[in-house]
């Protein structure tokens, strides 16, 4: 009976803390001051400044690879192999960890050793990267995404690897193209008719194409994708489409059909709003508010983020992915530093936020703690007031799209597994009354038939 009255008393005060309501303020100067401990450590351990006061680009000269010598140059190889048909047996994507100080710390040699195996993860190898696109410093939907499609639809990464092992850059692209009944023929081609490149001749121009396809620090994709949408479309064009998964309408607007259909016109399936340009207008203008960062950049179908995996090994042992998480902090701080009444508060919705996002910032926070002189930093605090503040993350284990049905925000999100838990508990308590009352009831039977 107490076990019951205490469960129940358990469950009341979880509901209770679905309504109850922090002081904000109080909270948000919290994070704020451990924020600035956290990036005075990150300039003593490894002198690079968040440049917090400064617009984005001396940031990414700081932490980004790509706006580093070596992921310039790996950029130039990669146009370079295409423009000058040299087949560049040894180019890989993979290759931008070269430099990286965080992976070349001693440990996970077999790791190291293993992603330069050319018949080894072939699609993070040659696929171009993805690593993040938007206003990092002013956007205020942060998509905090795991990996981008590696465009070789259903086919596990392993099948890849055992059918293109060893391939050259062309090769893979060639034959990848045939699998995926591509029209093109010429790596260039290829490359163009996939990711829906503008016909350009210029090798300057093909180069910013790339890069833009790695990272873009003005648009977002559906910003990219809608801005194609308005320009190709024609009036008799907007019309119903079918938005379920294996639906081929729509097949060339990848992010507004999987992720953001819903932002924009809710549960309708019609198009025709678009005619008007106002709703255009209005579409773009969302779109621009939005910013896309993935934790790891190479194009997979699965990154392995879990137990021993190649994904986990380079998410927690290199620069390229704490990228993403300086990202969303800087931002953050800069929302709170700058806070008034017209300030419009981002927040971050995390895919796979308990496997990797939130593996990532432990990790690093951890770090910092650990350092002899951590200005007194609070690294499970500054967590716990990034959740209550901040962070949601998307329930649904497949399907990355931010719809009604796939957004909690991390603090109900935690709520809701204690509620649930406890409503487990307590219909199985239920339930093994049953039985128990069956066995009283004969007993009671017995003795009085004495």
């Amino acid at each position: 009976m107490s076990n019951n009255k205490d469960m129940k008393e358990g469950l009341h005060k979880l509901c209770d803390s679905f309504f109850q309501s922090e002081d904000e303020e109080k909270v948000a100067k919290e994070l704020k001051d451990n924020l600035e401990k956290f990036f005075k450590v990150i300039k003593d351990k490894y002198g690079k400044d968040l440049h917090l006061n400064d617009g984005a680009n001396e940031f990414l000269k700081e932490f980004s690879p790509w706006h580093q010598r070596v992921g310039i140059d790996l950029i130039d190889k990669f146009v370079n192999t295409i423009y000058d048909f040299d087949s560049n047996k040894d180019f890989s994507w993979l290759d931008i960890l070269d430099t990286d100080k965080q992976w070349k710390k001693p440990g996970n040699e077999d790791i190291k050793k293993e992603i330069k195996d050319q018949r080894k993860h072939v699609n993070m190898r040659y696929q171009i990267p993805t690593h993040f696109h938007g206003d990092i410093d002013n956007a205020v939907i942060f998509h905090c995404m795991e990996n981008p499609r590696g465009y070789l639809g259903d086919w596990e990464d392993n099948q890849i690897d055992e059918e293109f092992a060893g391939a050259s850059l062309e090769e893979f692209y060639i034959k990848s193209a045939i699998k995926r009944e591509e029209k093109s023929e010429t790596i260039k081609d290829i490359i163009k008719e996939r990711y829906q490149l503008t016909e350009s001749e210029q090798k300057k121009d093909f180069k910013e194409k790339i890069t833009e396809i790695i990272y873009n620090c003005k648009k977002s994709p559906l910003a990219i994708e809608l801005d194609r949408m308005f320009k190709n479309f024609k009036d008799s064009d907007y019309k119903t489409y079918g938005f379920v998964k294996d639906s081929s309408d729509l097949k060339d607007y990848y992010y507004f059909k999987n992720y953001y259909k819903e932002l924009l016109i809710g549960n309708d399936k019609n198009l025709e709003l678009f005619i008007k340009q106002e709703n255009k207008d209005k579409a773009l203008e969302r779109a621009e508010k939005i910013c896309n960062v993935e934790i790891y950049p190479f194009s997979c179908k699965n990154p392995k983020l879990g137990d021993d995996g190649i994904g986990k090994k380079i998410l927690l042992n290199s620069d390229l992915s704490r990228l993403g998480a300086y990202i969303v902090l800087r931002r953050i701080y800069k929302y709170l530093e700058e806070k008034n009444d017209k300030s419009q508060k981002p927040v971050f919705i995390f895919r796979k936020y308990d496997r990797a996002w939130e593996k990532l910032f432990k990790s690093i926070f951890k770090e910092a703690k650990k350092e002899k002189n951590n200005y007194g930093f609070q690294n499970q605090n500054t967590l716990k007031n990034l959740e209550k503040l901040f962070f949601y993350r998307q329930t649904r284990t497949e399907g990355g799209g931010i719809t009604s049905g796939n957004v909690i925000s991390i603090k109900n999100y935690k709520i809701y597994k204690d509620i649930f838990k406890t409503l487990k508990q307590t219909a199985f308590k239920e339930i093994s009354d049953v039985l128990r009352r069956g066995d009283i009831d004969k007993n009671s039977s017995g003795k009085s038939g004495d």
